[in-house]
């Protein structure tokens, strides 16, 4: 069977009626269900990053791009959990052949969480490292096998290498009580005093800027981009999921919805009519902002051209904006939906929540990533 967009596509869409069965199931146990974690891993969906080398379909950015957009179309939480782990499924691609052997072996799904950010430290010890310290937000750590680790250097407290550990070996401190994407499973990560080998290890700024010698010994130019902008552009199409199924939900409410006093239809409401028009627009255009980004990657793929600083600036800003469009385009249809609209079984009540969490991620940080944008425009980067 050939696996490519079409199948890709065709699994989820048909795993989404499941997702949604038990997306208020993950929310209600602040993680994913035993079914959807399961589900997702069965169609395969964790292995479209995932390295060709270690049986994985090294598919490219945009077909995980679409994955995760269709997925939290169905349950905003599980696409989530699906960027996130399939970005740290991506770097595996840059660490050294026996990390990645050693995660996904003998075609094993190695299911690998984390938290890119550096919070914790790493000693360099002979053979490796002594890592410690904390890490938020690591989604999906309920259901993984290994987990990705920023740390900095203790000395001079800057990033220094990124680790892979054995979830065994990590104590997870339950944190995650927030007001949105609470099926995530977003907890904190502790080490103390752990281990980790040097070929569990790579150079923060090399992960970074995509320049690791072993993500040249791939089948494709897939792992020579930059983690960071992957990352960002990553985070905003799950918020485009949550963003179109909140539309939906809009279209479906307004059809239906009467005004108290009078009895007129909603639908027929001018006001209300220019809202739907508005948000379905900025939603359009966030959509657009992110394939236009991601067939800057298919291209940068494709020809092996180095991904540099105006790549990086332009597609975190392109990922921001993205965000930050479909925040006001739920926020505009949750204002026009209504007192019902604030009660917990209310899905736009829902959607407005998880969109407001997804775009608080620190990769798609509006504020940074307009300036760096605008600096590099200026030329003021020098």
């Amino acid at each position: 069977m050939q696996i490519d967009h079409d199948e890709i596509m065709r699994r989820a869409i048909a795993i989404s009626p499941t997702l949604a069965a038990h997306a208020r199931e993950c929310d209600a146990a602040r993680k994913l269900a035993a079914a959807s974690m399961a589900i997702v891993v069965n169609a395969g969906m964790f292995r479209i990053p995932q390295p060709r080398r270690v049986r994985g379909y090294e598919l490219s950015l945009r077909i995980l791009a679409d994955a995760v957009t269709c997925l939290s179309e169905a349950c905003p939480s599980s696409g989530w959990v699906l960027m996130v782990m399939g970005a740290h499924h991506w770097c595996m691609g840059s660490f050294p052949e026996a990390a990645q052997d050693e995660v996904f072996g003998d075609g094993r799904d190695g299911l690998v969480a984390g938290t890119l950010s550096s919070q914790g430290s790493a000693t360099a010890v002979d053979g490796g490292y002594r890592v410690e310290g904390r890490w938020q937000f690591c989604s999906g750590v309920d259901h993984a096998h290994w987990v990705i680790l920023g740390c900095a250097d203790p000395s001079t407290h800057r990033p220094s290498v990124h680790v892979v550990v054995p979830r065994g070996e990590l104590e997870v401190d339950d944190t995650w009580h927030v007001m949105g994407l609470q099926g995530t499973g977003s907890k904190d990560v502790q080490a103390h005093d752990v281990f980790v080998p040097a070929h569990r290890a790579i150079d923060t700024r090399i992960l970074f800027r995509g320049a690791s010698p072993h993500a040249a010994n791939h089948a494709t130019n897939l792992y020579r981009l930059s983690a960071e902008a992957m990352l960002s552009v990553s985070v905003s199409t799950a918020v485009l999921g949550s963003a179109k199924f909140a539309l939906l939900q809009f279209i479906e409410r307004t059809k239906e919805r009467r005004v108290i006093l009078t009895g007129a239809r909603k639908a027929d409401h001018g006001p209300t009519q220019v809202r739907l028009s508005e948000a379905a627009a900025e939603i359009q255009c966030a959509d657009l902002l992110l394939h236009d980004i991601l067939g800057e990657f298919d291209r940068l793929m494709t020809t092996g051209e180095t991904f540099d600083n105006d790549h990086r600036v332009r597609a975190k800003w392109q990922a921001a904006y993205a965000a930050e469009l479909c925040r006001r385009a739920v926020a505009r249809m949750f204002s026009g939906s209504g007192a019902h609209a604030v009660y917990a079984p209310s899905a736009l009540q829902a959607a407005f929540r998880n969109i407001n969490v997804g775009a608080q991620h620190a990769s798609i940080d509006f504020d940074n990533s307009a300036e760096l944008y605008a600096r590099a425009r200026l030329g003021l980067n020098s």
